[in-house]
C-alpha cells in the first residue's frame, strides 16, 4: 500500500493498531483475561487509563478518546446529602452508585482514600478513578476529593490541594445539608480510616452549623477487617463522637455477621449473587465493564498468586502429581496469563478444592470471565434497600455498644462498655429462598439505571463497535497482503486497491 503512494489514513493506522487483540494468540496491549468481545471499549479504556496515570483531568481524558459517560442523575425528592469516605474498589463505586441513585438528593461528597505505595500501585490508582467515572460520571469527577494517610505517601500532584481535603469534605457538607430547609445527612464510612475519620471530625467540629446538622446525620460504615486494621484509635473515637452527637447508633455492617457466615451461598460475593452482572453492564455501560475488567485483572490477581502464603486452605498439601500439575499453571501466572493459571487450577478438581475457601471465587472469576468482587461494601447499599422495600428480610436486634479490635480488625457489639450505641443489621435466621434474589435484583436494577448512558451515549457505544469490526476486517485484510509480500507472491504493482476496497466498503 505504501509503494502504491495510498495515504495513511485513520483507519489503516488503527487496523494495525486492531491487529494484536484480534489475533487468537493474543498478545495485545490489554491485561490477559479481557473477553474478546470486550476488546473495542477495553482500547479506549485503555487509553483513558494511560491518560489519567499522566494525570490528564479524567472528563477530559473521555471525552478525547470518545469515550461517553452516564447520563445526569435524577435527584431524589428529599434524600440526604451523601458523605463518601471510599478507597473505590469495585465494590465501592457499585455502592456509591447505587446509594446515589436510591437516595441521593445533591451532588455527593466523595474522598477518595489512596495508598500509592501500597494497594494502589501501579496503575491501580488510574484504572480505580477510570472505573469510578465510568460509572459516576462528571459528577463524581467534578466532586472528587482526594487523600492519603497518616504515614503515607501523598496523593499524585495532579490531586493534591493546598487544603486539607477533609476540610474541603466538611465544609462541602454542611453547606448542602444546610441549604433551604435543611437536608438529612449520611455519612458513610467504606475504607481504611488511616487518620482522616479524626481530621473530619475535628473540621466539622469548626463548623458553626455542625451541631444542627448533626441532628439530622446517621453514620454506617463496612468493616472488613482491612478497613478496621487501617483505622487509628483516634478514628474511632471520633466516629464514636460523631455518633454520639447525632443520637442515632452507628450502623456496622460486617460481612460475616450481616450474612450469618453465608447462611445463602449466593452471598459469599458479587459474582455469587449476580451472576450475570457483567450481560447487563455490557448492554448498559460497556466501557464501565471493560473498565472493571482492566481494574481487576491488576487488582485481584495478587490474590491467588501461587507464591501467597493464604492461597491454600489450612492443614492441606499437594500430592506430587498435584504439585507437578500447579507447578506448570505457576509457569503460566509468572509469564503473565493470569486466567491460563487459573483454568489450570479450576479443570483439576483436586487442586481446586484446597484452595482457601475465600480465594475460589477469584479462581474461578478469571478462569471464567466473570466479573470479580467482594460484596462487603454492598451491604452498605442493601441495608437501606432493605430497610425500605423488603423490612421482612432483616433485623437490627444485634444491637448494643461498639467494640473494636485494632489487632484483629474485627468489631462487635457488646451491652456495655463500648465506644458508642451501635447495631449491626443481619439477614433473618431463616431467609426465604427467593431473598437471595431479592437482593440480587436490588443492585442490578439500582446500578443498571445508575449507570446507564444517555441515548447519544449509547448511539457513540454502537458505533464504535462497529468501527472496530471494520478495522479489525481492514487489520486481517491488511495482514494477508503482508504475508503475500513476504512470500513474493506479490509485488507492489500487482495490488488492486480498487478490488481490496470494494471487500470492505464501510472502510473505504
Amino acid at each position: 500500500l505504501k509503494a502504491a503512494s495510498v495515504p495513511a489514513t485513520r483507519l489503516q493506522k488503527a487496523a494495525v493498531a486492531a491487529a494484536p487483540w484480534i489475533c487468537p494468540q493474543g498478545g495485545g496491549p490489554f491485561p490477559t483475561g479481557t473477553m474478546a468481545q470486550d476488546a473495542p471499549h477495553a482500547s479506549a479504556i485503555e487509553r483513558v487509563v494511560g491518560a489519567v496515570d499522566k494525570g490528564a483531568p479524567l472528563v477530559e481524558a473521555f471525552r478525547e478518546q470518545g469515550v461517553p459517560l452516564p447520563l445526569q442523575r435524577k435527584r431524589s425528592q428529599r434524600g440526604p446529602v451523601l458523605l463518601m469516605y471510599t478507597d473505590l474498589e469495585a465494590d465501592d463505586v457499585v455502592t456509591t452508585a447505587c446509594l446515589l441513585q436510591h437516595m441521593g438528593s445533591t451532588p455527593p461528597v466523595v474522598v477518595f482514600a489512596c495508598d500509592t505505595k501500597g494497594k494502589d500501585a501501579g496503575t491501580i490508582f488510574a484504572k480505580k478513578l477510570t472505573m469510578a467515572t465510568a460509572a459516576l460520571g462528571e459528577e463524581f469527577a467534578k466532586e472528587l476529593l482526594v487523600v492519603s494517610g497518616e504515614g503515607l505517601a501523598p496523593p499524585p500532584d495532579a490531586y493534591a490541594s493546598q487544603r486539607c481535603n477533609m476540610e474541603v469534605a466538611a465544609e462541602r457538607t454542611l453547606e448542602r445539608a444546610s441549604a433551604g430547609q435543611g437536608l438529612d445527612l449520611l455519612i458513610a464510612v467504606i475504607a481504611p480510616g488511616w487518620g482522616n475519620i479524626a481530621k473530619l471530625l475535628a473540621a466539622l467540629r469548626k463548623r458553626p452549623d455542625w451541631e444542627a446538622v448533626a441532628r439530622r446525620t446517621e453514620i454506617t460504615m463496612y468493616s472488613g477487617s482491612f478497613n478496621i486494621r487501617g483505622m487509628t484509635k483516634e478514628d474511632a473515637a471520633a466516629l464514636a463522637e460523631m455518633t454520639q452527637v447525632t443520637g442515632c447508633k452507628l450502623q456496622d455492617n460486617a460481612h460475616f455477621i450481616w450474612t450469618r457466615k453465608d447462611v445463602l451461598p449466593e452471598l459469599r460475593d458479587m459474582p455469587s449473587l449476580m451472576p450475570d452482572l457483567d450481560k447487563m453492564l455490557a448492554k448498559e455501560n460497556p466501557h464501565l465493564l471493560a473498565a472493571w475488567r482492566t481494574f481487576g485483572t491488576e487488582f485481584y490477581a495478587h490474590l491467588v498468586d501461587p507464591r501467597h502464603k493464604n492461597l491454600w486452605a489450612k492443614d492441606t498439601a499437594l500430592t506430587d502429581e498435584e504439585r507437578a500439575a500447579f507447578d506448570a499453571a505457576s509457569a503460566l501466572y509468572d509469564a503473565g496469563d493470569v486466567v491460563g493459571y487459573c483454568k489450570g487450577i479450576l479443570q483439576h478438581d483436586a487442586i481446586f478444592q484446597k484452595v482457601a475457601h475465600y480465594k475460589r471465587g477469584s479462581v474461578r472469576c478469571f478462569a471464567t470471565g466473570m466479573l470479580d468482587g467482594p460484596l462487603c461494601d454492598c451491604l452498605v447499599f442493601l441495608t437501606r434497600w432493605v430497610e425500605m422495600h423488603a423490612p421482612q428480610l432483616i433485623t437490627f436486634d444485634n444491637g448494643g455498644t461498639w467494640d473494636v479490635d485494632f489487632e484483629k480488625g474485627f468489631t462487635g457489639i457488646r451491652q456495655d462498655g463500648g465506644l458508642c450505641p451501635a447495631v449491626q443489621p443481619m439477614i433473618v435466621a431463616d431467609p426465604p429462598q427467593k431473598a437471595a434474589k431479592t437482593l440480587a435484583n436490588a443492585v442490578m436494577d439500582t446500578l443498571a439505571v445508575a449507570i446507564s448512558l444517555s441515548e447519544q451515549g449509547q448511539k457513540a457505544v454502537r458505533i464504535h463497535a462497529r468501527l472496530a469490526e471494520i478495522d479489525a476486517e481492514a487489520a486481517r485484510l491488511l495482514a494477508r497482503l503482508k504475508m503475500l509480500q513476504e512470500d513474493q507472491a506479490l509485488d507492489a504493482g500487482a495490488v488492486n486497491l480498487a478490488e481490496l476496497a470494494a471487500s470492505f466498503p464501510e472502510a473505504e
